[in-house]
């Protein structure tokens, strides 16, 4: 079986699932993970495809979504699954109405991989907003007890291995 990775990374937390996921299927799949903006490879000759990236500012990655509409045919015709890693996880519907172009249709659904807020492996802008995004979450009142308390977000490793499992499956169909 051979499984194709194409991800969008700017700070590294979708790369960082990709690895997690790539290191679960390499137990029964080849795998291969490609950066979209490194000339990803055609789809074609593969047995499950995976495409992903994170939501940065409020949008995901051109190029991602470019090779997702250049490939929808094929994408909707063989097992394949999307993600998306976003420190908003309450806003994931919205961004996968907004964001995946809806000529793609995901036999293995599209998933929410979780996010992260790491400073220290952004650059230019995104550092400082990062960090204020970061700095308005650690300073909740830790008392607060309404529900409306956020925690950091992190990635999902259950979802990322549960989508594994998906691929597997399909060893046996």
């Amino acid at each position: 079986m051979k499984t194709l990775i194409i991800y969008a990374s700017k700070n590294g937390a979708s790369a960082e699932a990709c690895e997690m996921l790539r290191e679960r299927l390499c137990a029964f799949s080849e795998v291969d993970v490609c950066d979209v903006h490194s000339s990803p490879p055609s789809p074609d000759g593969y047995d499950a495809l995976v495409v992903g990236g994170s939501i940065r500012m409020n949008k995901l990655d051109k190029a991602l979504k470019k090779y997702i509409s250049a490939n929808a045919e094929t994408l909707s015709s063989m097992p394949s699954a999307a993600f998306i890693c976003c420190g908003l996880t309450d806003d994931f519907d919205d961004y996968v109405t907004t964001e995946i172009p809806r000529s793609a249709k995901f036999s293995l659904g599209i998933h929410c991989f979780g996010g992260q807020l790491k400073p220290d492996r952004a650059k230019g802008l995104d550092k400082p907003i990062i960090f204020m995004m970061r700095q308005s979450i650690l300073s909740q009142d830790p008392d607060k007890s309404d529900g409306e308390r956020r925690e950091l977000p992190e990635l999902f490793p259950d979802t990322i291995y549960a989508l594994a499992e998906k691929i597997k499956s399909l060893r046996t169909i």
